[in-house]
C-alpha cells in the first residue's frame, strides 16, 4: 500500500465561503491523491480542470467571480501523476468526493478509468447541471461509472473503503484506507475543510444540508480520536511543500 498527495491547482477565495462569518481572502491547495494497493491504482479527486490554465472565465462561467484559479505548469493531475512515474491511462479507478469543479475537473485526464462514487452525488449533480454549482463538462465525459449506495469497499478486503460524508453536497463520501503499519488514514475531502473547522464547527455558508454536514464532522472527529490521521479537504497548514508530493503511506 503506497498512498501519495499532491496539489493539483490552488484556488483564491473569500475565507468566508469556507468558514461562515469570516473575511478576508485565501489561497487554498486543491489535493488529488494516488492511492496503489493490490497492484492496482486508484485516484482520489482529480482537482482542476486543464483548461484552467488558459482561460479560468471560459471554463468556470459565472463561478470566476467568485474563485481564482492557479494551475501553473506541472501541477494538473495527468503531470502530477507523471512525476510519480505514473501512466495517466493505467489508473483504473478514479473516486470521486463529489462533483464539484475542484474535485472532478480533471476526470478527463483519465480516460481509462472507472468513475466510482455515490448515487446520490451523481443524481444531484446531473439534476442541477446549471454551470454553477455544478457542470457536466467536468465530470460526465464519458466514464464507465460504478454507483454505489453507502459505504463501499473499494477491493475487498477493508483497506480502501467509501464512507458516505454528507452535508457539503447530497452525496459526498471521504476515503478511508487502511495502512500497512495498522494505522487508519482519512481523506476528508470536503466533509471537513480544514482543522479550525473541525475544531470550531464552523460551516460554508453554502452546505447543502447542514445537520447532516455537522453530523458527519463529529464522524470525522471520533475518528480521530481513535487515532486515525486525517487530510482535510483545503488546509494549507497540511501541505507546506506545494511542489513535493505528500507521502502519507507506504
Amino acid at each position: 500500500m503506497r498512498v501519495r498527495g499532491f496539489c493539483c491547482g490552488w484556488l483564491t477565495m473569500g475565507l468566508g465561503g469556507l468558514l461562515e462569518g469570516e473575511t478576508g481572502r485565501v489561497r487554498i491547495p486543491v489535493p488529488g491523491y494516488l492511492i496503489e494497493h493490490q497492484g492496482q491504482r486508484v485516484v482520489f479527486d482529480a482537482g482542476l480542470h486543464p483548461a484552467m490554465r488558459d482561460d479560468q472565465r471560459a471554463q468556470l462561467g459565472l463561478r470566476a467571480d467568485s474563485f481564482d484559479c492557479a494551475l501553473p505548469p506541472g501541477s494538473r493531475l495527468d503531470e502530477r501523476l507523471e512525476a510519480c512515474d505514473v501512466e495517466p491511462a493505467s489508473v483504473e479507478l478514479l473516486v470521486l468526493s463529489h462533483l464539484h469543479f475542484d474535485h472532478s475537473g480533471g476526470s478527463a485526464l483519465l480516460p481509462e478509468a472507472r468513475l466510482v462514487l455515490q448515487r446520490a452525488e451523481w443524481d444531484a449533480a446531473k439534476a442541477a447541471d446549471d454551470g454553477i454549482n455544478y457542470s457536466s463538462s467536468d465530470f460526465d465525459v464519458g466514464h464507465e461509472r460504478l454507483l454505489v449506495d453507502g459505504e463501499h469497499d473499494l477491493f475487498g478486503d477493508g483497506r480502501v473503503v467509501l464512507l458516505p460524508t454528507p452535508g457539503h453536497t447530497a452525496g459526498h463520501q471521504s476515503l478511508r484506507i487502511s495502512t500497512d503499519g495498522g494505522g487508519m488514514l482519512v481523506l476528508c475531502a470536503d466533509a471537513c475543510y480544514m482543522r479550525r473547522a473541525l475544531e470550531e464547527h464552523l460551516l460554508p455558508p453554502f452546505a447543502f444540508d447542514r445537520e447532516a454536514q455537522l453530523s458527519s464532522m463529529d464522524s470525522l472527529a471520533g475518528m480521530e480520536s481513535e487515532g486515525a490521521r486525517l487530510i482535510f479537504g483545503h488546509d494549507s497548514d497540511q501541505w507546506p511543500d506545494e511542489g513535493t508530493p505528500l507521502e502519507l503511506a507506504g
